[in-house]
């Protein structure tokens, strides 16, 4: 029996997308394509779905269309040949739509997106998403493609990514926000200009799914990079899962981590896009084996389904090496199916502040600070999930620690949300300039401190003076390459203090603001608080006034990762995981029914002078121990996959304690429960 679309790619983990972005001229397109033998290596692989073209960004359609520009050398409906063949086969298609439509912007010259002067570089030369074009050509292109046998739909660049100042974006915004048009990318009328932005974005999506499901209904809509990090807030019901493809021109494997944890918190189904490529799109390298390994294992250890990109050749063939490294994948994950199906334990949150993020009055927001906490959680071996605010202020009593990290617009609501949760027994680290408003910290009363300046220069010092944040450190101030905010306490303990940086007096000569010529020296004097903590009710308030985790995103300094890791050992106080481990190791704690699942994921680069970093070699770690809490001894304790590393573990005084030898790039501690028992 065929499953709904909607169960049967939830339970999908292992995906594929195949690439096809042919120009118009080439007269060989799909010259070599055989629809049932691609699908059927696909099933021989172990793929369960696949993303396959329906109109790429220059245009070009390719299906049988009566009101799209159907790729002029092509001369069969490719899509409805693959739809065909893999319905034979129960393989799950979603067709792939990029909606740049660069053909139409130029036989349409007046629904370009042209940017706005007062942005450099945001002129473009495809499809205003304002324009006549969504009316004449995308939704009558929809309905069309909705008639075939579809799983789904992809799209890509659904969403305003540069600001536009055409006449369909002046008018729009005029006619919705009832005042001119910005001609400044500032002030409140730049505000505006982004908060209308935002509601085109959720526009669009609830016109490609209104155009979809009006001829089928049971179509899942997917959009490219909506609702991540960098244009953050809740999907719509009509969006079927979320996905995106991570830019491994940073660490592939760290940004599969980061975004699965952040589309996990969300609680709706998601997939993860990696490739086969040695260097990201527009390369035909081949990635190291068990590179590709362990990004799908950061995906999977993080709740995600794993989707491996790769390019069809100029005549439709394919690339028989890159299957051969899929179908290895496919088996890797294949082997560890079972237990993914699972949810996060709560133990520390991070904050997402939309509110934030949108303030900022950029279209993509920058996030640096929530993935340099993310960053030192995981090189920390701390299990943590990063949440949006208005997913955390559902289950804030769960956590038991919650992390602000550098979001300056926090809305009143979660500010007094905090109060209460801290004053319950919470434990809550703010860093910088987490509600910052008007030269006041919102939540300065709670952290018990007050704000004196903004410190105008990116460099300074903290000396840790409680016992607790010394351990493993050297006898030196740390050094922060950071900014800092100057504030002073008034009802907070001070654990560390901050140091100003040396400037030496200028007379001219060059080097003088070089660090090696004394800028930069620490200087004792005047010192100010740079770690607070506040007791309030039955839990506690920590203050870091660095901006901490995009220092250390940027500036990868041990010493602050030990430092912070010292200070949340001070925090957590009812400890429920506890890891000893190298920085290399990735740790996640899930639920799944009476099953409790450690995730462990091994990765470290090769030498590399340019990114992205790879791994030509995982290197087994010897040794990873581990304490996690427990209510009861449990039934069962296992290793999977059997064989590939060992496990030895006991339980003792409510902890189960164990020891993983020799792990690889991916294992899992299932300890199995007895029905009715308590756990994690």
């Amino acid at each position: 029996m065929r499953l709904p679309s909607f169960i049967a790619l939830t339970r999908a983990y292992r995906r594929a997308h195949f690439d096809y972005h042919t120009p118009p001229g080439v007269d060989v397109v799909a010259k070599g394509f055989d629809a049932e033998r691609f699908v059927e290596r696909l099933a021989e692989a172990g793929c369960q779905a696949f993303n396959f073209f329906a109109k790429d960004v220059f245009g070009n359609c390719y299906w049988d269309t009566k009101v799209g520009n159907k790729h002029p050398h092509l001369d069969r409906d490719l899509l409805g040949e693959v739809v065909d063949a893999a319905k034979r086969r129960g393989l799950r298609v979603i067709a792939y739509y990029n909606v740049m439509d660069l053909i139409n912007a130029r036989k349409h010259p007046e629904w370009r997106h042209v940017g706005h002067p007062a942005v450099p570089g945001s002129e473009g030369e495809y499809i205003c998403l304002n324009s006549p074009w969504i009316e004449e050509v995308f939704i009558p292109e929809l309905r069309e493609l909705a008639r075939y046998d579809l799983d789904g739909v992809f799209f890509d660049f659904l969403y305003m990514r540069q600001p536009c100042a055409c006449k369909w974006c002046r008018e729009s915004f005029e006619r919705e926000a009832g005042e001119p048009f910005p001609e400044r990318a500032e002030g409140r009328g730049w505000r505006r200009y982004i908060e209308w932005v935002r509601r085109v974005n959720d526009r669009l999506v609830e016109t490609a799914c209104s155009a979809l499901h009006s001829v089928n209904p049971q179509l899942l809509v997917a959009v490219n990079w909506a609702y991540t990090p960098r244009q953050p807030g809740e999907p719509p019901e009509c969006l079927g899962y979320l996905t995106l493809d991570v830019d491994e021109t940073r660490c592939p494997v760290l940004e599969a981590s980061y975004h699965a944890k952040y589309f996990d918190g969300l609680g709706r189904p998601f997939e993860v896009m990696i490739t086969r490529f040695l260097r990201w799109w527009g390369d035909w390298g081949l990635k190291p084996l068990e590179q590709l390994l362990a990004e799908c294992a950061s995906i999977i250890a993080n709740g995600g389904a794993c989707n491996i990109g790769d390019h069809l050749y100029v005549d439709g063939g394919q690339d028989p090496a890159a299957l051969e490294l899929m179908s290895k994948a496919f088996k890797f994950i294949r082997a560890r199916e079972e237990y993914l199906a699972s949810s996060s334990v709560p133990y520390v949150a991070v904050l997402l502040s939309a509110a934030s993020s949108w303030a900022q009055g950029r279209l993509l927001a920058d996030d640096a600070p929530l993935r340099g906490v993310h960053l030192l959680l995981l090189e920390s071996g701390v299990h943590h999930d990063v949440l949006l605010d208005s997913r955390l202020l559902e289950g804030l009593h769960e956590y038991r620690l919650v992390i602000v990290p550098s979001q300056r617009v926090i809305e009143p609501e979660f500010v007094d949300a905090l109060r209460e949760y801290v004053a319950g027994g919470g434990s809550l680290l703010v860093t910088f300039d987490s509600s910052l408003t008007d030269g006041q910290l919102g939540l300065g009363e709670l952290l018990g401190v007050e704000l004196e300046s903004e410190e105008p220069l990116e460099l300074g010092y903290i000396k840790p003076l409680d016992p607790g944040l010394v351990r493993g450190l050297p006898e030196s101030p740390i050094f922060v390459r950071g900014k800092f905010l100057a504030v002073r306490s008034v009802e907070a303990e001070v654990l560390a203090e901050r140091l100003e940086a040396y400037r030496p007096p200028r007379t001219g000569l060059g080097y003088e603001d070089w660090l090696g010529a004394g800028y930069g020296s620490p200087v004792e004097e005047g010192a100010a608080p740079a770690i607070t903590i506040a007791r309030r009710g039955k839990g506690v308030a920590a203050y870091v006034a660095a901006d901490i985790f995009r220092t250390y995103y940027s500036y990868r300094s041990w010493a602050i990762r030990r430092l912070v890791r010292n200070l949340l050992d001070l925090l957590i106080r009812d400890k429920l995981l506890e890891v000893e481990a190298p920085p290399t190791v990735e740790v996640t704690l899930r639920r799944s029914g009476q099953r409790i699942i450690v995730h462990l994921v091994n990765w470290q680069a090769s030498r590399s002078p340019s990114t992205p970093l790879m791994s030509e070699e995982v290197v087994p770690v010897p040794r990873v121990k581990l304490r996690l809490r427990l209510e009861r001894r449990p039934a069962q304790v296992k290793l999977v996959p059997v064989g590939e590393a060992q496990l030895e573990w006991l339980y003792e005084d409510g902890w189960l304690e164990a020891v993983v030898e020799g792990l690889k790039i991916h294992s899992m501690i299932i300890a199995e429960l007895a029905e009715g028992e308590g756990g994690a």
